[in-house]
């Protein structure tokens, strides 16, 4: 069983499941025997490229939503540009959920866009782990516009296309210091409503502790800022900084 057919499959599953369909029920759909199916979303077998885009236009789902693999050893050899803070492959975000009452990490993948005007980006929001992306809560797709002080990302959450979100970053003056900017978008429970929170996004993964929940919980400067100008507003660069 190869990696990528793995992954494949996974994925497959994860979004059948998603929209609500059995193995029988989908196995219909794409005139595929429930075993085949199955052979599919566990890699035993290779799914031929014709198969995955019927099974991308049944569901739904953007054909590159299921090639996205990367292999264990990630390389960081993408020509991605170099005057930009986020000109590598891979980056950690990281905001605070007081719905939950917990620090959320989530991890932006990179890639120059086809266009050549932007770069695509895939963000896994709320993993367990940076190593194992696919076990996330929700996959966004979409695309990143960085300039020399700001940057801008604009995305589509594969599994509900009404739910956009937008990332707007801060480049820090220090390359290893973290950017710090608004997440937001459409929440969910409690609100369904338009919602913003601090994010920070770092080029390497950071230490998970109370120094970085100070960082990204609003602070008394944050709601000091909201009583007297009636906004949210992220204008200070991040202090913390990578050992």
């Amino acid at each position: 069983m190869g990696s990528f057919s793995y992954h494949v499959g996974q994925r497959i599953k994860k979004y059948r499941k998603s929209r609500g369909y059995t193995i029988e029920e989908f196995s219909a759909m794409i005139n595929k025997s429930k075993a085949t199916l199955s052979k599919y979303e566990n890699g035993t077998i290779t799914i031929d490229i014709e198969t995955l885009y019927d099974i991308s236009k049944a569901l739904d789902i953007d054909l590159k939503c299921f090639i996205d693999y990367q292999p264990p050893i990630f390389h960081n050899d993408l020509v991605l540009p170099k005057s930009f803070y986020f000109n590598q492959p891979r980056a950690y975000m990281y905001y605070y959920d007081g719905r939950i009452h917990q620090l959320v990490r989530s991890l932006l993948c990179f890639s120059p866009a086809a266009s050549g005007k932007a770069i695509d980006v895939m963000l896994y929001v709320a993993v367990s782990s940076f190593s194992e992306p696919d076990r996330c809560q929700h996959l966004f797709t979409g695309e990143m516009k960085p300039y020399d002080t700001i940057t801008h990302m604009v995305l589509t959450n594969q599994i509900n296309e009404a739910e956009k979100m937008y990332i707007c970053m801060l480049n820090p003056m220090q390359n290893r210091m973290p950017a710090i900017g608004l997440l937001s978008g459409i929440g969910s429970t409690p609100f369904f409503a338009p919602i913003a929170m601090k994010a920070l996004i770092s080029k390497e993964p950071l230490e998970e502790n109370d120094k970085l929940l100070n960082h990204i919980k609003l602070d008394k400067e944050d709601y000091h800022s909201i009583r007297s100008y009636n906004m949210m507003v992220v204008n200070r660069p991040s202090p913390l900084l990578l050992d």
